[in-house]
Order: C-alpha cells, then sequence, then structure tokens
C-alpha cells in the first residue's frame, strides 16, 4: 500500500495477538479482575494515581481530607510519562490510576492492561454526556471514567463576516457559500485552512455526522474509515479544496498562526480547548471573535467532538472498587469537577455545563459567554464513536495521505480508500478479527 512504511508496526508489541482478544474486546468478557489484594471496606488503601491536569494537587488534598480510609498519592504525568505505563503495567509496577486518552482504550484493553470497572459503576452514566461516557464503553463493559471532552464550535471573525455582509452560516451547505462570497468579496480571505498534519479536524466532523473509523461487530472489528459518513466529510472538504475556499498550511506552526493573525482565515471550526490556544497566539485579534454553533448536516442536528481523556484503573491496581470511588468523585461531583475546570478542561460531567466557573464571559470574545455554545454542543454529540486498537496508526495514515490530498496527487475519497486498506491489514497483522 501507498506510503504504508511511515506509519506500520510504530511501538505496537500486538503483532502476535490472538484472535481471542479481539473475541475478549468485542464481548467485552476481557480485561482484569483488579489483582487478588483484598477489597474490603474495612480496609485503609493508599491509591496511587497519575495525570495531567492543572490543580489536581489541589483536588487530592481535599479528598484526602475527607477520606482518611482511601487515601491517594498523586504524581504529575509529563514528557513522556505516558509512554512508560503500557510497560510499567506488565511488569506490575504501574500506578492504581493513570489518565490517558480515551482513543487509547482498545489497545490496552486488548492487552488486557486495564480493570473492568462495571460492577462499580452502576447508574453512573447518568452523570457524563452520551458522547464522553460511549468512549468508556465497549459492548456492556465499562473500562474508564470519563474526565474531559472536546465538543465543537464555530470561532469566526466577526468584522471579516461583517465588512463584507456575510451571515455566519448555520448548515455546511451555507458554509461552502459564505466561502463562495468571502472570495468573491476579497481573494485574499479564506473560510477556514486545511491542515492535512491536525487529522482532529477531520475527525471530529466524522463524528458529528454520526460516524466513526471503526466499530465492533459481533466479534470482530469492522473498520468504517471511508464509511458513508466519512464520504459525506471528503466531499464537503473537496468542494472547499478544489474552489480554493480554504487555506492550505499546517496547524500549530508559526505560519499558520502568522495567517491567522492577519486575518486571512475567517473560521475555525474546532474543540472546547481551543479558544484560549486561540487567544494566546492571536492576542493582536482581540474583540473580533465570537463562537457560533457548528454548521449542521442536512437533517441532523448533531455537534462535532475531538474526544478526551479518561481515568482508568490499571489491571494492577489490588483496590479497583475504592480507586473507582476516587474517580468518580473528581470526574462527577460538583467540588471534583471544579478543580477540572479551575485546571481548563472542559468537562464530561453533566455537573460541570450548568458550572458558574465554566460559564464565564470573554473579553477576547467580545463579551460573550462562549462555554454556553460548547456545553450546548456536548449534549448534542452522538454517541456513535468508537475507537479502535490502531487509532493513533490510523490518524498517522490520514496525515500523510491528507498531504498527498493538499498536494493534488489523490482525492480525499481515495486517501480514505487508502486508509482503510491500511487500517484492515494492520488489524488483520495484529491477529484480530476484521469483519469482511
Amino acid at each position: 500500500m501507498a506510503h504504508s512504511s511511515t506509519w506500520r508496526k510504530r511501538g505496537l508489541a500486538a503483532t502476535g495477538l490472538a484472535a481471542a482478544a479481539a473475541l475478549a474486546l468485542a464481548g467485552c468478557s476481557g480485561g482484569s479482575d483488579g489483582g487478588s489484594g483484598d477489597d474490603g471496606a474495612a480496609e485503609d488503601v493508599t491509591i496511587e494515581f497519575w495525570g495531567w491536569v492543572p490543580g489536581l494537587e489541589d483536588a487530592v488534598a481535599e479528598w484526602n481530607e475527607n477520606n482518611p480510609a482511601i487515601q491517594v498519592e498523586f504524581f504529575r504525568m509529563t514528557g513522556d510519562d505516558g509512554d512508560k505505563i503500557p510497560a510499567a503495567i506488565d511488569a506490575g509496577t504501574a500506578p492504581d490510576v493513570v489518565q490517558m486518552s480515551a482513543h487509547s482504550l482498545p489497545g490496552h484493553i486488548i492487552n488486557n492492561r486495564l480493570t473492568d470497572l462495571t460492577p462499580y459503576v452502576d447508574g453512573l452514566a447518568e452523570d457524563f454526556t452520551a458522547s464522553s461516557w460511549g468512549t468508556v464503553s465497549f459492548g456492556d463493559a465499562v473500562y474508564g471514567i470519563p474526565q474531559d471532552s472536546g465538543p465543537t464550535g464555530l470561532m469566526y471573525r466577526t468584522d471579516i463576516f461583517e465588512e463584507y455582509g456575510i451571515e455566519v452560516p448555520t448548515t455546511w451547505e451555507e458554509y461552502v457559500q459564505a466561502g463562495r462570497d468571502l472570495k468573491a468579496a476579497n481573494p485574499d480571505i479564506y473560510i477556514a485552512q486545511f491542515s492535512p498534519n491536525e487529522a482532529g479536524l477531520w475527525m471530529e466532523t466524522v463524528w458529528q455526522n454520526e460516524g466513526s473509523f471503526f466499530q465492533i461487530e459481533d466479534d470482530a472489528w469492522d473498520v468504517t474509515v471511508n464509511g458513508p459518513e466519512s464520504l459525506e466529510v471528503a466531499e464537503l472538504w473537496q468542494t472547499l479544496l478544489d474552489e480554493d475556499l480554504v487555506k492550505v498550511v499546517e496547524m500549530w506552526t508559526p505560519e499558520y498562526w502568522a495567517e491567522v493573525n492577519a486575518g486571512t482565515i475567517a473560521t475555525i471550526n474546532y474543540a472546547a480547548w481551543f479558544p484560549v490556544l486561540l487567544e494566546e497566539s492571536a492576542e493582536s485579534t482581540s474583540g473580533n471573535w465570537a463562537v457560533a454553533d457548528t454548521p449542521l448536516f442536512s437533517g441532523k442536528n448533531t455537534a462535532g467532538e475531538s474526544g478526551g481523556s479518561v481515568n482508568v484503573v490499571t489491571a494492577n491496581s489490588d483496590h479497583p472498587e475504592q480507586a473507582v470511588e476516587f474517580i468518580t468523585w473528581l470526574n462527577s461531583s460538583e467540588s471534583g469537577v471544579e478543580y477540572l475546570i479551575d485546571g481548563g478542561v472542559f468537562p464530561s460531567a453533566v455537573t460541570g455545563l450548568s458550572s458558574e466557573s465554566l460559564l464565564q464571559p470573554s473579553e477576547f470574545y467580545g463579551g460573550q459567554v462562549i462555554n454556553e455554545v460548547f456545553a450546548d454542543a456536548a449534549e448534542r454529540v452522538p454517541g456513535t464513536w468508537t475507537a479502535g486498537p490502531t487509532h493513533d496508526l490510523t490518524v498517522n495514515a490520514l496525515k500523510d495521505e491528507f498531504g498527498r490530498v493538499a498536494n493534488g496527487e489523490i482525492t480525499f475519497e481515495e486517501a480514505l480508500d487508502n486508509v482503510q486498506d491500511m487500517t484492515v491489514e494492520e488489524l488483520e497483522a495484529m491477529g484480530l478479527n476484521v469483519a469482511s
């Protein structure tokens, strides 16, 4: 397959996994029983917790003060600490609780590195948004507690829209037309950017369209990278690119931020964690931005999502019940969620969506309470997304193929077909069942 050598076998030790591992995940009967330690309620225990959200030290201090029987020792993750976790679990030296990306769960589940939390989370689903709970649920089993999420909103330049008399688009059809109107009025301004190196911009729109890169079908993985929902997104972006309505520039680079500051990019449709980065990197544009709902697909009222992080209990833990008690408090109680919001994350818990701390006006966005838009979006994200064992590899492959799209070598549809084939090949090489 084209370009497959750039991403295949990146650190996956799962090449020799038996097909039974896929059956365990698909049927949700796999995972650890939480170790052999005594989980009795009378036992005083210490839980080791690794995470990266700013301010978690204060949250842990409050928990420890109020829960002398379940003490938590916190370690702040930096750099490559997350990369050390798989080996630590395999060696039996990992902490009880770890913060990690929700997209990484399937790989760890297949390798029996996580505890099935189902016995400890009865009734907890209603405390979280449907989409975030969906990221930790596989069949009837639950392998984590959601912590934060990334519902999408449309950040747009109010001054540009006002100057050229363009209405803020509410559908993707209107969005394309707004791009055409902008191009006609000023060919130096683009409705958005196309960044091959940022697959999250693609993933969030597929998710909004009720699609996914993977599904679990009976005892097999069904790869849907080029599914109908993705193809509809491909058609949208192909139109934007073919008509030169988007600026091709790699995101996160100095060149990208220069374009944003220069006012050549009129909208950025991205996750709830992005506005603060925009404010930090485009101070000169303060007061010229607002946030609207992400444009809708025809006949749908769904919002997009980029995914978030979760807290998991490793297979090493001798005290899964107490560990879940702590991370449930941290991620769903009013006091715990306040620490997360103060740390700068957008909460997955429903209670956080109405938090006064979250719903504050922003001077950069013209005094708008922008998180009202993101909070509404969080409850409209479809619970259709399923992460797969090769999520990172698939995303890297998309970036490679989107680079070829940007160069005019292939179309978006051809890129999706290529990555579909690559992903199926990789799963089969891992010894996993793949739906035909």
